[in-house]
């Protein structure tokens, strides 16, 4: 039997698995909107023949709604799409009242944006026929969740998570001097100082406490610092201590006395980085003061590493040092 739960199963699949789910349910024949060589921002799946767009978003805040109807508009995609439906991936909002809809445009949004308990009330009513597909598609990722994703696709998912960071939050410039600074301290290149870490799950946000388990809520603020190819790094708020040898192996001071640390290691104040998996980054959301990154947490954690560095800065060619970085290949919790 499906149930909201089963659902809840694929509510990390982003747009990949809600696209089959949805092309089944609806007898759609959506699409990937990255498979075509225009690209919008409003829409993350198409169908052409059916003229229905549809966006998958972790964000079910009205401000949200409403930026992907101002884009979808701005982008004349009403030209080609009679329909558009907004998917929430978790729980919508109870209502979304005054949104600005172009005139002659039909939106409604009892209708048109859609959560998984929408698509269980559906269900109620859907043919053997469907529910054994969707039943199929829901237990394969139940059951076989150890089933590795092809390095194929993992790719593609961080060269596209990794254009929108660059789109979005750092700036462009051929400027030799801030190629510079960049260099010797990479945060220079963002456009925001500060973004905030959320899980795709979180529903306290703004408050730093759930009010219904009374946890603390999967979300968080850091400072922006470093994009590479694999992940997005941001500086936690707050320093940590380690002790580091002569070969540069090094192990966290915890509640030791500095007084006990033997002389042949040197104790170093650090700040700390988050590495976060490009691949786990489902959503960007400009509309907030600060931007908001969604993420699939993992363990209720948004990194796959935490690792203390000391910051670079370049003054001057007399005056500059360069980000140093404590990998935890050369820890040593014996030290």
């Amino acid at each position: 039997m499906l149930s909201q739960s089963n659902l809840q199963d694929i509510n990390i699949i982003s747009e990949y698995h809600i696209q089959e789910i949805l092309n089944i349910l609806f007898d759609l024949q959506l699409s990937n909107s990255n498979e075509y060589k225009q690209n919008f921002k409003a829409i993350d799946l198409q169908d052409s023949i059916n003229a229905i767009a549809i966006q998958v978003t972790a964000n079910s805040r009205k401000s949200k709604v409403q930026e992907t109807l101002d884009k979808f508009f701005e982008d004349g995609l009403d030209l080609d799409f009679e329909t558009l439906i907004i998917f929430i991936l978790g729980k919508k909002q109870l209502s979304y009242k005054n949104l600005k809809v172009k005139e002659g445009f039909l939106f409604i949004p009892d209708e048109h944006i859609l959560d998984f308990s929408k698509i269980i009330s559906k269900l109620s009513f859907a043919p053997t026929g469907k529910l054994e597909k969707i039943r199929n598609i829901l237990k394969e990722d139940r059951f076989a969740p150890k089933k590795k994703i092809s390095d194929v696709a993992i790719f593609k998912k961080k060269q596209i998570i990794r254009k929108k960071i660059v789109k979005s939050l750092i700036h462009t410039s051929n400027d030799v001097s801030e190629a510079i600074f960049n260099y010797y301290d990479p945060s220079y290149k963002f456009k925001y100082e500060k973004i905030i870490i959320r899980s795709i799950t979180d529903q306290a946000y703004p408050f730093f406490d759930d009010p219904i388990t009374k946890q603390r809520a999967d979300w968080y603020k850091v400072f922006s610092f470093d994009l590479n190819e694999n992940f997005l790094e941001v500086q936690i708020q707050y320093y940590d201590k380690i002790v580091v040898n002569k070969m540069g192996e090094w192990n966290y001071l915890r509640d030791r006395e500095e007084g006990s640390i033997s002389n042949d290691l040197k104790i170093i104040r650090t700040d700390v980085i988050e590495r976060i998996p490009l691949e786990n980054i489902i959503e960007i959301d400009l509309s907030e003061e600060d931007p908001m990154i969604f993420v699939d947490f993992q363990n209720r954690k948004a990194y796959r590493e935490q690792i203390p560095f000391i910051r670079g800065y370049y003054k001057n060619d007399s005056d500059y040092r360069k980000t140093y970085y404590f990998e935890l290949c050369k820890q040593d919790i014996n030290l």
